[in-house]
């Protein structure tokens, strides 16, 4: 009881310094995985299961399908995009078997009615970087690292230029310039079904995604989010 008000009287001092600043800052978030946060997380798709277990969040194929590649990707919602200048922090990510893990960020582009034509992504998994379009992997030689797990895994973006580090090695630097906002991030997980029992899985411990622009409401949502957390 006395843990609740304490924590109360904290968010109502927070409330009343944003109504008196009453401007929009860059803040962070962070998830262990210790409680499930629906609002935080959505599933697009319907082949795989993710699960937070013992400060983990789990991921793995369920589904009936043989023969093909699998994208599923669990999207962060906790604030829409569009994202720019923002940095993913992971800690212990990895899968085992032929699976994939990594972070998608994906854009929107629109037709001229202004409705989504079609979504682009760029695939950064613990070994390996890939494009996507619609859920489509464009699998190719690509840049690949001999790394299934990794202990910490770093994707910065701004105004279209990417970065990737592998435990604490630059890996990639690159620029888009079509890209000076993106639309979505979220854990990618590819894997390719056959017809035999599917015992692999992937997992992930720990994420703060940095320079998140929100309002002040959104402020109070995040704080009181990882508040829930403590």
């Amino acid at each position: 009881m006395k843990n609740s008000v304490n924590i109360l009287i904290i968010l109502l001092t927070i409330i009343a310094l944003l109504v008196l600043h009453g401007n929009a800052n860059a803040v962070s978030w962070h998830d262990d995985f210790e409680i499930e946060l629906a609002d935080s997380w959505q599933l697009q798709g319907s082949d795989s299961i993710w699960q937070n277990q013992q400060g983990f969040l789990r991921a793995k194929i369920d589904t009936q399908k043989q023969w093909q590649t699998l994208f599923e990707l669990y999207q962060f919602i906790a604030f829409p995009g569009p994202y720019n200048n923002i940095t993913i922090d992971i800690e212990n990510i990895g899968a085992s078997g032929e699976n994939r893990i990594g972070i998608a960020l994906g854009k929107h582009f629109l037709n001229d009615a202004g409705e989504v034509e079609e979504t682009g992504y760029y695939l950064f998994f613990t070994n390996d970087m890939q494009a996507s379009r619609n859920g489509k992997v464009f699998l190719g030689p690509g840049r690949r690292w001999p790394t299934d797990v990794l202990k910490e895994m770093v994707i910065q973006f701004d105004s279209g230029r990417f970065q990737l580090f592998g435990d604490g090695e630059s890996r990639l630097d690159f620029i888009d310039a079509n890209l000076s906002t993106i639309d979505i991030i979220g854990f990618v997980f590819v894997a390719y079904v056959t017809d035999r029992e599917i015992t692999d899985d992937a997992w992930v411990e720990k994420i703060t995604i940095s320079g998140l622009a929100v309002s002040p409401k959104n402020k109070i949502t995040t704080i009181w989010g990882n508040l829930k957390q403590e």
